[in-house]
């Protein structure tokens, strides 16, 4: 890898602070051989004569001195933390979230290999203490099964999270758009005649998300002019009894949700979709036609996590950050068998058709530049 073009080489900059060339070397690698204050002497006058660094071959000459093979120190950790080894692969979300980031990862020259919490024994520093023996510096973090905190050595490593689950500490991370999901829902539905939508969603998914399905939902009905509190159920477990109860007492005309039972629910308790009842899902499992709702673009979120996780590791960059940040991915309206088609008033929805990205479930992936 050569420098970047216009940069100084190591022979000027040493030339320039008066020192030797490996002196500066390790400093612009903040090598603990030399001083503090002269590494920032050397590092100010680098940045003077306009030098900039290449972090893969920083990377690449680490692992060399290390006495390692350069593959070995691009490997990323996905860490997952169900019961067992490849739940997770059951849920389609999920699936989809790591083919997006195995994906990202392999076009970007990074490997990406699976780790999963319960081979530490559910013990994350220990998880941790394997990852750095290993050499592996960067950790994307998967969608865990319930909101939780994760205690690993993240001074260790650069690191991203899949989605919201991780509660601490807060990392970048991508996600879904779950706030205009809903905004699109509720649009669609109304602009087919709905006028008594209603939210159904348990309290776990409510935390997954922090909220911002509901979030969504409220805005856009208040925005209708449709808001009515008793048409938000909202229960610690969703359950079919408790559902259709609420549904009998309420006469919703339509549901928006996620559980992939409540079709079936409202089907065997005589109720026809779309004809009695139309429901949108904000987390289809798959977009084949036979639910209308949100089809998450899971692949996408996934590789927007690595292109955070690699961003970090160009630049050097290891620790918790400063600034945490969250890249928000659009998902697509389908339509559904459960829905009316909702084409025909696409014009009656205004500015909320365009919250959502309906082009594809996966987002045009553009190489990282890493010279």
């Amino acid at each position: 890898m050569r420098r970047h073009a216009n940069s100084p080489s190591l022979g000027q900059i040493a030339q320039q602070a008066g020192v030797s060339r490996a002196a500066v070397s390790m400093a612009l690698r903040n090598h603990p051989r030399i001083p503090e204050a002269t590494r920032q002497r050397i590092q100010s006058i680098a940045e003077k004569l306009g030098w900039r660094p290449n972090p893969l071959l920083a990377e690449a000459m680490s692992a060399i001195r290390a006495g390692q093979p350069p593959a070995e120190r691009v490997t990323l950790a996905y860490i997952t933390a169900h019961g067992r080894r490849d739940a997770w692969r059951r849920v389609p979300f999920f699936r989809r979230c790591h083919e997006g980031a195995a994906s990202r990862a392999a076009s970007a020259g990074y490997q990406l290999e699976h780790f999963w919490l319960g081979d530490a024994d559910g013990h994350a520093a220990r998880l941790g203490d394997i990852l750095y023996t290993r050499g592996i510096v960067g950790v994307l973090i998967a969608p865990l099964p319930e909101p939780a905190t994760l205690d690993l050595q993240w001074n260790r490593f650069a690191a991203a999270a899949v989605a919201y689950t991780l509660t601490e500490p807060r990392l970048h991370r991508a996600a879904d758009n779950h706030c205009a999901s809903a905004r699109v829902a509720v649009a669609r539905l109304h602009a087919t005649g709905r006028k008594r939508i209603g939210l159904a969603l348990g309290a776990s998914y409510e935390r997954r998300v922090h909220g911002l399905w509901s979030a969504g939902y409220l805005w856009q009905t208040h925005e209708l002019g449709i808001e009515d509190p008793s048409l938000l159920h909202r229960p610690a477990e969703l359950t079919e009894n408790t559902f259709i109860s609420w549904v009998r007492k309420t006469k919703p005309d339509a549901v928006v949700g996620t559980d992939p039972r409540l079709p079936g629910w409202l089907r065997g308790a005589g109720y026809s979709l779309p004809g009695d009842v139309a429901f949108a899902s904000l987390d289809l499992p798959d977009a084949d036609g036979s639910v209308a709702g949100v089809y998450q673009d899971a692949f996408g979120i996934g590789a927007c996590a690595v292109d955070l996780l690699a961003g970090q590791l160009l630049r050097h960059e290891r620790g918790l950050p400063e600034k945490p940040r969250t890249l928000i991915v659009d998902g697509r309206w389908c339509d559904g068998a459960t829905a009316p088609p909702s084409a025909a008033v696409d014009h009656e929805l205004g500015e909320v058709e365009h919250l959502l990205s309906n082009s594809g479930d996966r987002l045009p992936l553009r190489p990282v530049p890493f010279d």
